[in-house]
């Protein structure tokens, strides 16, 4: 039985969190703030802490990377009534595996919940591994040929490739990372929160499994990596670890055909339950110079791209709405001639300096 411990100040919220889980099996421990909290992580470990932003004293992000660090078989998700990109950015950066709004809906705690403990084995197999890997140089060849499988689980072929040969050449796995230009892009599906309250959690697992399985198969097959899946949205990046001919020119052949594959997807569901008809899925590109590489602590960490274009991305992804395509000047520069395109308009975003000429892609 998985253990998770729930930080919140507000006792119905913690209450209710735990009847939601508890009704799932999950063994809950209740701590009212930081502090207690503690207490509890002396006495038992948990596999998930749920943990609140906005608490009296000390905050849930300062309280979370504490647990994180000390815990590295502990996984975070964040519980908030703000829904700011900011703070989930910073919260996605510093190793949580993403976060719930208040008000609490039932599926969308129980998805988030099994979707982070998942994340979490597959990170605890990663890391077995590589400790495995310091012990066995007798053995070394028959062990990367495992490890090469365990990598392909959470990486592209490319990328998995690119950390066996790093590692294949005694370079250490959280130093592997470097400054290049890529293409971004994110995507989300839009209705997915509504449609979480008026399915059973099954349908919704069997709808995000297929979602997920078409997003990873049209990524990889443009030469993309899927750098994380956070709830319905999805992160990729293209032009690493191998710089890309164009990595712009992959990024919006994927961008249209993800945006293909998902009206087959929801014509295929609709046939079960009409509220996969409401769905649709918003895209957001971006090109320019980010860091790439393993990023975090030598016991925990993921090989993400960090920098503004990877926030300008996921901002136009946001504004995006269904079935649309939004892309900057600087993408459709490098591929001018090779996609259509209409100004939408010039705006400006949170956490980005200047207004942003916005542009939506109509085909390739």
């Amino acid at each position: 039985m998985k253990k998770i411990i729930i930080v919140d100040d507000e006792e119905p919220i913690r209450h209710l969190l735990k009847q939601i889980l508890e009704a799932k099996g999950y063994s809950c421990t209740l701590a009212a703030d930081a502090l207690e909290a503690r207490k509890c992580f002396k006495q038992e470990t948990f596999a998930l802490v749920l943990c609140d932003i906005l608490m009296p004293g000390e905050l849930g992000l300062d309280l979370v990377r504490e647990l994180l660090a000390e815990h590295p078989n502990t996984a975070a998700l964040m519980v908030t009534a703000v829904d700011d990109p900011l703070v989930a950015e910073s919260a996605v950066q510093m190793g949580v595996y993403g976060y719930i709004t208040k008000p609490i809906e039932r599926n969308e705690v129980i998805i988030n919940v099994a979707n982070a403990l998942r994340r979490l084995e597959l990170e605890m197999a990663n890391r077995a591994y590589r400790e495995e890997l310091e012990s066995m140089v007798a053995d070394r060849t028959n062990f990367v040929i495992r490890l090469k499988k365990m990598f392909e689980q959470l990486h592209s072929p490319q990328v998995a490739e690119e950390l066996i040969k790093k590692i294949d050449e005694c370079e250490q796995p959280n130093r592997i990372r470097k400054k290049q230009e890529m293409t971004i892009l994110f995507a989300d599906i839009r209705g997915f929160s509504s449609m979480v309250s008026a399915l059973d959690l099954e349908e919704i697992i069997e709808f995000l499994d297929a979602f997920y399985g078409s997003v990873s198969k049209t990524v990889f097959n443009n030469g993309g990596s899927i750098d994380k899946f956070i709830g319905d949205e999805v992160m990729a990046f293209f032009g690493a670890p191998d710089a890309m001919k164009s990595s712009c020119e992959s990024g919006v052949k994927t961008a249209l055909e993800l945006a293909d594959s998902f009206q087959e997807l929801r014509e295929r569901f609709s046939g079960n339950s009409h509220h996969f008809d409401r769905l649709g899925i918003g895209i957001g590109l971006n090109t320019g110079e980010v860091f790439i590489g393993n990023v975090g602590s030598e016991t925990r960490y993921s090989y993400t791209v960090i920098g503004p274009p990877v926030n300008l991305a996921r901002r136009l992804c946001a504004h995006a709405g269904a079935e649309q395509i939004l892309t900057t000047e600087r993408t459709l520069s490098q591929i001018a001639g090779m996609v259509s395109s209409e100004f939408v308009e010039n705006t400006s975003f949170k956490g980005i300096p200047k207004p942003v000429d916005i542009y939506k892609i109509t085909q390739l």
